[in-house]
Formats: structure tokens, sequence, C-alpha cells
């Protein structure tokens, strides 16, 4: 393991009781969960900060079936038995290459990892389900998912209400939110992901009650997502301010989304729709050249738009009135427009100020 530029065992980190940050390297070569078992992880009192990665490589490339399973077990005990402890506040599992996370993590007790506040699970290559207990976190505010190839869905028990308790005539209500102080999530190279199963709550559902109800940013890139869940466009959800959507190949729309103030949308070549974003100030839209509605946006100020291939500017410019627009365009379109004699020009003519690149130059640049 590397600690502070030099190696050691698990086994002489065992005794460092009052570590506050650790960072453990090479968990690939840990043989068996009882050696990781001797680090002492979850007693370790005093631990805030904990980083664990792991080399894939090794394994990924084995051709022998068995024996990958066999090093995924293992990499599977070794995780189980690195659980940290209740006062940590940051962790970061990278490179983990087994099918599922931890029981640590699937199921979190209502003392377990209390203070955690961040959390980055980066480079999981083989795991196929995210762990339901992330939303029993009472602290977390900051979770990071990227590049974990074999997640294809996300269920509703993701943000299932964290608890419940039996009221007159025998009826379970939820007594507490999932992810009740989540602000930011970020969902990055989920490649495959297709569904998102999240109904809205309708029945007297208050803000508070909402899953991730103090969600302020969200942002998510590279999949294959068609649409965003109905309970994230809640429209009680007030929280959420920034929404980001980059390389989602099968997006076709974004809407009804009251909250959100700034909105980016780049590489979504299937995306057709944005309206019902009744605050939104600001938007960016980037190679998106299928977008033919823009609407039910009166706060809008600003917009960013760049596409180098496409030969007219979008049909929804005449139907919103921004106070700014910056376009980075072809050479051909730019001319076109800056001639100030062509319809294109028409399109743009009573937005007060106009900004146009071209893409070119704008690249040298």
């Amino acid at each position: 393991m590397d600690m502070d530029g030099g190696w050691c065992s698990l086994e002489e980190i065992g005794p460092l009781s009052k570590l506050r940050r650790l960072t453990l390297h090479g968990l690939e070569d840990v043989s068996a969960s009882s050696l990781a078992e001797t680090a002492r992880i979850s007693s370790k009192e005093h631990l805030e900060y904990l980083e664990l990665h792991w080399s894939s490589s090794g394994c990924m490339e084995l051709r022998d079936e068995i024996e990958k399973q066999q090093q995924q077990e293992v990499v599977e005990e070794v995780l189980e038995k690195l659980c940290p402890p209740p006062r940590i506040h940051e962790l970061h599992i990278k490179g983990y290459f087994g099918r599922t996370l931890p029981n640590w993590m699937m199921v979190v007790e209502a003392c377990a990892c209390k203070s955690l506040s961040i959390l980055c699970l980066a480079y999981l290559p083989c795991c196929t389900k995210l762990a339901d207990g992330l939303c029993r976190l009472p602290s977390l505010e900051r979770l990071v998912i990227a590049d974990a190839p074999a997640i294809k869905s996300i269920g509703s028990e993701f943000q299932a209400s964290s608890s419940s308790s039996t009221v007159d005539g025998g009826v379970t209500e939820s007594t507490s939110a999932a992810f009740p102080n989540l602000k930011y999530l970020s969902l990055v190279g989920l490649c495959e992901w297709e569904d998102w199963e999240w109904e809205e709550q309708t029945v007297d559902v208050t803000a508070g009650a909402m899953a991730m109800h103090a969600l302020e940013r969200l942002e998510i890139m590279k999949g294959k997502l068609s649409c965003l869940p109905p309970g994230l466009a809640n429209n009680k959800r007030h929280a959420l301010r920034e929404l980001n959507l980059v390389e989602l190949s099968n997006l076709t729309s974004v809407e009804n989304f009251p909250s959100i103030v700034e909105l980016i949308v780049c590489d979504c070549p299937k995306l057709k729709r944005i309206s019902g974003l009744s605050r939104l100030h600001k938007i960016g839209i980037g190679r998106c050249p299928s977008v033919e509605v823009l609407q039910g946006v009166p706060s809008l100020h600003s917009i960013e738009l760049e596409d180098g291939t496409i030969e007219r500017l979008p049909g929804y410019l005449p139907c919103v009135n921004p106070k700014f627009l910056k376009l980075t365009c072809s050479k051909e379109l730019h001319g076109s427009i800056i001639s100030g004699s062509s319809s294109e020009w028409e399109k743009i003519s009573h937005i007060t100020k106009v900004v146009i690149y071209d893409i070119e130059d704008s690249d040298e640049g």
C-alpha cells in the first residue's frame, strides 16, 4: 500500500489508530479478505478521508472466465472488509472490478457512515447495480458515479424513501426522504444506461418529502437515456437550478423543470423538444441539430448556440426573446448572417445583443 510516498502493508496500517486521511493503492494485489481485515479501517475513529484504488487491467484481460470470477470474488470480499468508520467524511473508490457493491453500502444502517458527505465511485467496469443504501446517508451532499458501463438501468429503489412507519389503519407512510441533503449528483460514463425508473409522487407530497429534494445541480454525461424520469421533473422540486446533459444519444426531450435556471445540452442528436422551464435564465445548446421546439421559457435571458454542421438557424429562435445570443456556426452560415440581407438574420434581429463566431476561427483560437 502506498502511504505518504512510501510503501507499507495493510497489516502495518492496522495499529495506526489516529489516521485522519488514508489512500490505499494496489488493492488488486490483496489476495484474501483476511489481509484487508488487518488494516482495521472500520475501527479508525478519527479517519475522515479515505481513497481505495484498484487496477482492474489484469482481471479484465483474463480470458478464463472461472479465473476472472475468482478474482472478482476476492475483490468483493476485500472491499467488504474495508468498511469505513462512522466518522468518515469523504470516500473515493476507483477501479473496483467487483460485480456488486459491498453490503455496507447496499444496506446502510442508521448509524453507519452518518457523517459521509462526499462519495465518488469511479471506473466500476463490472458493477451492474447502484447501491440502494446510499439514499439512507443523512449527510451525503455530493455523489459522483463515473465510468460504470455495465449499469443498464436505475430502479426506483435507488431513490426510495429511507424509512417508514405504521400509522392508524395500518397504512405505511414515509417518515424521511431519500438523499435528504444531496446537492450535487454526477452520473458520467454509464454508457449503456437506458432506463431510470422514478415515478412522480403526487399524493399530498411536500417538497421536503421528495427524494433528492435538496438537489441543486445534476450532471448526466454519456448514456442512452431517452427521457428524464417524472420523479425528477416534479413541479414541487424547487432547489434544482443547474442541469447539464451531455452525449445522451437517445434523449428526445427536456420538459417541465420549473426551477431550472441554467441548462446545458450538448451532443444529444435526437433531442427535439425543450419546454416548460419557466425560470430558465441561460441555455447552452451544442451540436443538437434536431431541436425543433424551445418554448415555455419566459425568463430566458441568454442563449449560447454552437453547431458547425447546420446550414440554417433553428426555427425556434424567432419564438424566444432573450437579450443575448452567442452563436458559433459554420463559415458559410456566419457569412450569410452577417451580410444582414438574408432571412437567417431576420430570425435573430429581435435579440438585443448578438455575437457570432465562425467555428473554424473559434477552433484555431
